[in-house]
């Protein structure tokens, strides 16, 4: 009876990475399940001069990757193949189109990333580090070269920053990158998501730095700029460790409650809302991974009424993160009990 009560309520969401976008998604199957990588190539060719919608495609393209051919372990060497996946074959026969390279470094964190797991640092095992690097290493040439086939665009200066930040590279070095990037787009959506996980705590940040570059950039960002949601992913984060890593762990209502009360971060959200979700803007690439952020910090201070026409707006498209955040509880359930709330309060 659970069982069948839980699929019919899985039913409600999607997970997958393309979300709405229908050309984003087609280009992902045809690619990872019909070997055709011609679909990807069309569609993401048509974001140039689209920043952000790019940067989404390079990403979701990319990642589409893990779990897949590219992504097997060698049971001999312990290597992962970084010559079967779609994205490996597309670059190899087409060397010099930036395109095919972005996607190809980009799938190379992606497996990176599948290799270490999302564990916390103490928790990987020595061997998971050393392909974790060399796959970085790997991706860090690639990378290179896509920046070197398209000088002008932002893109790789994202995927670089996010190569620095697994890395652990020194700030001289991510703060070079930073203005790179920014003097190719100054309000890049992903790039200053990226910027705000170098200052987080779990990157050897700080709570205060995670914070100062927030509010610093919303406070600067124009009317419907998606930037008005830093500071809550900023919370997002801060939620994270203290429910998990800090020396007096607070339960995750614990946590809820101090993020509740705090008049700072309550007037974040209430920025977020009035700044960015109820302006008239066309929406962004990545609409709906930031009406997500704003749902959960909405629903996790218990403003369920203010939720509820985020949740309408997100309809069954949730995502891993921040939801997974939410602990004690599977992000998809967090996701479908919070909406629940709104729907009531609405």
């Amino acid at each position: 009876m659970i069982s069948t009560v839980w699929r019919l309520l899985t039913r409600q969401i999607d997970t997958n990475l393309a979300q709405d976008d229908a050309v984003l998604r087609e280009a992902c199957t045809q690619a990872r399940y019909g070997s055709d990588a011609e679909s990807a190539r069309k569609a993401l060719a048509a974001t140039r001069g689209d920043h952000d919608r790019r940067a989404r495609y390079v990403r979701v393209m990319a990642e589409s990757t893990a779990g897949g051919l590219g992504s097997r372990v060698d049971p001999t060497t312990g290597r992962v193949d970084t010559t079967a996946a779609w994205t490996d074959r597309w670059a190899a026969r087409t060397p010099t189109s930036p395109d095919a390279q972005l996607v190809r470094a980009r799938s190379l964190m992606a497996r990176a990333w599948e290799v270490r797991g999302g564990d916390w640092a103490a928790s990987v095992r020595p061997e998971q580090w050393t392909e974790f690097n060399r796959l970085l290493q790997l991706a860090r040439q690639v990378n290179d070269l896509a920046m070197r086939l398209a000088p002008d665009d932002p893109t790789p200066y994202v995927s670089l920053l996010d190569l620095m930040i697994g890395q652990s590279t020194p700030r001289e070095d991510v703060e070079e990158t930073w203005r790179e990037l920014t003097r190719r787009d100054p309000w890049h959506r992903e790039g200053h998501l990226l910027k705000l996980t170098y200052h987080c705590r779990k990157w050897s940040g700080s709570h205060e730095a995670m914070f100062g570059f927030a509010r610093s950039v919303a406070a600067a960002a124009p009317a419907g700029s998606p930037l008005h949601v830093l500071p809550v992913q900023a919370a997002a984060e801060w939620a994270l460790w203290e429910q998990e890593r800090a020396s007096q762990a607070g339960s995750a209502d614990e946590v809820s409650q101090r993020w509740r009360q705090d008049p700072v971060m309550q007037s974040d959200l209430d920025n977020a809302l009035s700044r960015w979700f109820h302006q008239p803007a066309t929406r962004h690439a990545d609409w709906l991974n930031d009406a997500n952020i704003l749902a959960y910090g909405l629903a996790r201070t218990g403003r369920d009424a203010d939720a509820a026409p985020v949740f309408a707006s997100i309809g069954r498209y949730v995502t891993s993160v921040p939801w997974a955040w939410w602990h004690g509880l599977r992000g998809d359930a967090a996701f479908i009990q919070a909406r629940r709330r709104a729907r009531r309060a609405a």
